[in-house]
């Protein structure tokens, strides 16, 4: 399955919303980085294994099962996640990508790649499309969090 779309963080056209930095983002998105439970509520714990250069490698516990994965970092551009298929989670991988495609506008690009096959019809299709569905809902939260952040740290 592959599956893109886009948030919109600044729009010049939406004057009410609170314009953020590329700094602000990438904080926001490190933020993710460190502290994952605060983004995906069925996560109960992260574990840090490893920082060696501009790759984080992480346990993800969800209580039923851990997830190994692996972050790599391109400071203030892209964020890649990647997890290796085990038993009969498939692999993934998720590219968030800082974009500004126009004067005053950013958007982050969230780009996901799963060996879930999201062509055939029925019950894979259906899920496909509910898998979809949540990704796009927990990437909406996903820039409400950050902006929750930086609306902190411009308070202090």
């Amino acid at each position: 399955m592959q599956f893109e779309h886009v948030v919109v963080i600044n729009d010049p056209l939406e004057p009410l919303a609170d314009t953020l930095t590329r700094e602000q983002v990438w904080a926001g998105l490190m933020w993710r980085v460190e502290d994952p439970c605060a983004f995906q509520p069925a996560l109960v714990g992260c574990e840090i294994l490893s920082r060696v250069g501009s790759q984080v490698e992480r346990v993800l516990d969800f209580g039923n099962f851990r997830m190994r994965d692996t972050v790599h970092l391109d400071t203030e551009r892209s964020v890649r996640f990647e997890s290796e298929a085990e038993g009969a989670r498939p692999a993934a991988r998720l590219a968030v990508t800082i974009e500004e495609p126009g004067e005053g506008l950013m958007v982050l690009r969230f780009a996901y790649s799963t060996t879930l096959d999201d062509t055939s019809e029925g019950r894979d299709g259906e899920y496909a499309a509910y898998v979809k569905a949540a990704y796009h809902a927990a990437d909406i939260d996903t820039v409400r969090l950050i902006r929750e952040l930086a609306a902190r740290s411009h308070r202090h």
